[in-house]
Order: C-alpha cells, then sequence, then structure tokens
C-alpha cells in the first residue's frame, strides 16, 4: 500500500496530527492542527517530497485547531471541515476556562458533509459526521485500505469528552455504534490523542452502549 500516515503529536494536551500521503503521487493531506505543529509537518512533506492540498479538521476544539490558520499559510492549503465548524472557528471561544494557547480565527474554504468523499491520489475517503463529543465531527474512512481517522471520536478503550459544552452522549454513542456497523474490524483507528487501535479491538465495549 502506497499511503503513508505520519503523526505528530503536539500541544499542551499532546492531540495527534497526521500528514497523510499517497507516496505514488505525492500528494498529501494534514488531518488537524494542535498548537506549534506547522514547522514540523511542512518540513517533513518537505523531505519527502510531498505536496499538501489540503487541511481537514475533524473538529472545532481548540487543540485540534490552535494551528489552522499558520498551517494554511504555510502550505496554501484549502481549510476543509463541515459546515457547523464555520462559525466556531471563525470566533473560537474555550468551552470551559480560558484557553491556555492562542487560537487565530480561520475560514474554511471546503464544506465536508456526510457521505461527501475526499480523495487523496489513489485513495478515497469517506466522510462521516460522527456527533457527541463536538457537533461539527467528522471522521474519514478508508474501509477498503483500512484506515480510520478518527478525531475524538474514538480512541484505545474510549471516546472524546461529554461533559463539556456542546457534547451529547447518546449522539456519541450512536456514531460510535455506527462506526462499528460500516468499518471492517481491521479497520486501523488513528485518534486525535494516544496510540492507533482497531475498530475490532475497541468493538466488544461499543456493544454494550446504548443508542437510545
Amino acid at each position: 500500500m502506497s499511503l503513508e500516515i505520519v503523526t505528530f503529536p503536539a500541544g499542551p494536551v499532546e492531540t495527534n496530527a497526521y500528514l497523510v500521503a499517497d507516496t505514488e503521487t505525492g500528494q498529501a493531506l494534514v488531518i488537524d492542527a494542535p498548537y506549534g505543529v506547522t514547522a514540523d509537518v511542512v518540513a517533513e512533506a518537505e523531505k519527502r517530497g510531498w505536496k499538501i492540498g489540503q487541511i481537514v479538521i475533524t473538529h472545532t476544539h481548540w487543540d485540534h485547531v490552535a494551528d489552522a490558520k499558520a498551517l494554511t499559510e504555510a502550505t496554501e492549503a484549502p481549510l476543509a471541515a463541515h459546515p457547523l465548524a464555520e462559525a466556531p472557528l471563525a470566533n473560537p471561544t474555550p468551552l470551559v476556562g480560558d484557553l491556555p494557547v492562542e487560537v487565530p480565527p480561520v475560514a474554511t474554504n471546503q464544506a465536508l458533509e456526510d457521505g461527501d468523499t475526499v480523495t487523496l491520489g489513489g485513495y478515497s475517503f469517506l466522510v462521516m459526521h460522527l456527533p457527541g463529543h463536538d457537533p461539527a465531527h467528522i471522521a474519514l474512512l478508508d474501509a477498503e485500505h483500512g484506515v480510520l481517522l478518527s478525531g475524538d471520536v474514538l480512541f484505545p478503550n474510549g471516546h472524546g469528552r461529554t461533559d463539556i459544552p456542546g457534547t451529547d452522549q447518546q449522539d456519541m454513542n450512536r456514531s460510535l455504534r455506527r462506526l462499528v456497523a460500516e468499518a471492517p474490524a481491521e479497520t486501523v483507528v488513528y485518534p486525535g490523542h494516544g496510540l492507533p487501535t482497531t475498530i475490532g479491538a475497541e468493538t466488544p465495549w461499543i456493544q454494550l452502549l446504548s443508542d437510545d
């Protein structure tokens, strides 16, 4: 498989950014933009001869978007997110307490809705709208090649917080059960925090969740 994924944990809470590339074509995209990640991502892409053609934001929480403006300016790549992300990205506000870092406002110029496709060279990712942790949350699934870029919907042995403004546990439960239903068990999950896991490894506890 010519798909390569490079992980960049960054910022105060070790948020993962991902540089995803089709190595045969050199086309690349970036998933999320945590604080301070821009220089490392750009340098890695240049070193490998990859062209960053898109930046995808999984959701609007500060730790995933603090470098969105810097990254778009450095790469001149369009910023893509769910339509519900447009207003929060244009006016970043803290959900709890004060923002620990500066989060400049940024405009999106590509809308990604449920069922859309993100194409990267020879690879196609299904856009999945998965609310629960954030109303604007999306994930990218390539079921054929077994890759899920999950943002904060799914971590090893858990999921993103549902006890802060804008979150909803029942929406989260439904989103997780949808992942189990639509993603093959062997799908590798690249989460917004922590190490990769698989859909199969997380299925037992997800199946215990209520979707009422």
